[in-house]
This record gives C-alpha cells, sequence and structure tokens, in this order.
C-alpha cells in the first residue's frame, strides 16, 4: 500500500487523537477493541470518536476445495489505512488520562501509532479573534506541523464581541511564536512562551492595526514587511 493519507488527516472533533505512522488493513474486531479499551481506561468520562469505518470485505474459501465457482464468501471487514489517518478522537478529560487511554488503544492496533493533541493558537493583533484552530497549512499538505512563518488556514474558535470577525469564521493566518524553538544560522535558539499568529489577507497583510508581543526577524524575510513594522518589538 502506497502513499499518505490525504483525508480524515486533521483532527475535527476532540482534542486529543491517535494517528497512524504505518499502512495497514484493521479489522472490525481491532478497531472495537480499541474503542472498548478507551472507554474502560476514561472510565466512561469524556467523548470519544472511532474515525475509520470497516467497510472493505476480505473474502476466504474453504480449505480443500476445488478451483473455480467464484470468490468466498465474505469472512471479515477491514479498514483501509495509510500513514497519517486519525484512528480515534477524545475530549473531554485531561490530557493525563487521554494519553493513558489512548495509548492502551494503541497497543490494540496492528502497526505504530502516535499520540497528538490539537493546538489551539492565541492572536498576537486586534482584528478581534482571540484563538485560532489550524485547519490546513497553506502549500504543504504533507507537513504535519507548522512552523514560524508558515501561512495556514484556521477557524475562530474565541472572538470579541462586536467586531468584523466572529467565531467560526475561517481565516488565513500566519504563524509569528510557538513554543517549538527556533535555531539560527549563528547558532542561536529561540523559544516563545506560546503558540501565536497573526490574521492576514489574500495579500499577506494584518487585519489589525496592532501587533501584540515579540515576533522573529525572519518574519522580514518572508516579505511579511508590514507585520514586522506594527510589532512592539522584534527579536
Amino acid at each position: 500500500m502506497k502513499g499518505i493519507s490525504y483525508r480524515g488527516n486533521q483532527i475535527c472533533f476532540g482534542k486529543y487523537a491517535l494517528q497512524a505512522l504505518e499502512p495497514a488493513w484493521i479489522t472490525s474486531r481491532q478497531i472495537e477493541a480499541g474503542r472498548r479499551a478507551m472507554t474502560r481506561n476514561a472510565r466512561r468520562g469524556g467523548k470519544i470518536w472511532v474515525r475509520i469505518f470497516p467497510d472493505k470485505p476480505v473474502t476466504v474459501r474453504p480449505a480443500e476445495t476445488r478451483m473455480g465457482s467464484g470468490k468466498g464468501s465474505p469472512e471479515y471487514w477491514v479498514a483501509v489505512v495509510k500513514p497519517g489517518r486519525i484512528l480515534y478522537e477524545m475530549g473531554g478529560v485531561t490530557e493525563n488520562i487521554a494519553r493513558r487511554a489512548i495509548l492502551i488503544a494503541a497497543s490494540k492496533m496492528p502497526i505504530r501509532t502516535q499520540f497528538i493533541i490539537l493546538t489551539h493558537l492565541n492572536v498576537a493583533d486586534n482584528s478581534g479573534a482571540r484563538e485560532l484552530m489550524c485547519i490546513r497549512i497553506i502549500g504543504a499538505s504533507n507537513r504535519r506541523y507548522a512552523h514560524i512563518g508558515d501561512v495556514i488556514v484556521a477557524v475562530i474558535k474565541e472572538a470579541v464581541p462586536n467586531m468584523p470577525l466572529e467565531k467560526s469564521e475561517v481565516v488565513r493566518a500566519v504563524i509569528v511564536r510557538t513554543c517549538k524553538e527556533l535555531k539560527r544560522d549563528s547558532g542561536m535558539i529561540i523559544r516563545y512562551d506560546d503558540n501565536a499568529a497573526v490574521v492576514i489577507d489574500q495579500e499577506g497583510n494584518p487585519k489589525g492595526t496592532r501587533i501584540f508581543g515579540a515576533i522573529p526577524r525572519e518574519l522580514r524575510q518572508l516579505n511579511f514587511t508590514k507585520i514586522v513594522s506594527l510589532a512592539p518589538e522584534v527579536l
């Protein structure tokens, strides 16, 4: 099985998820075993979403039968999974409970998986949005993580009332701060306290008139000069 998953590779419902790292056919019994393990370990708390469905039948012919007479009867059903596909999602619980429950479900899977967390971004401008949730990275469909200077498509999760931008509106934004360290050619390493973005328009100009907090000077090299000029501090 070749390729990666281009659909179903984003967290859509919960905050925590189990993501596949290898291709496989996962049977309906294995999917149900993982779901039961998560439910029992979470003590019926929170909410669980199963993101894969066994819709492919696998036929098996009885032993010691003659050739011909067509295919055998369906023996079991499988879900075709490629790397990057989200298997389960979980929400409404703490990270420790979700990690423990999802890792137990991962032990029921026949492939390598990883535990991922949905990261929300703070908005570092006065456009009216307060918190964003990333949908995808523009121009990089195969990448799992966004870095400083990447333009993303995001949905507004929290917004200031009576402002042009409203909750659940889909916007474009550029990443200006990340908790992941940024290493420069000189050997200097910069790490911020939060993940933040600035809402922009189609031309790359900020929709707000003020920028809050420090931003890296790498944005100037990526032609976001308007954002750099509005920032109170450039590192």
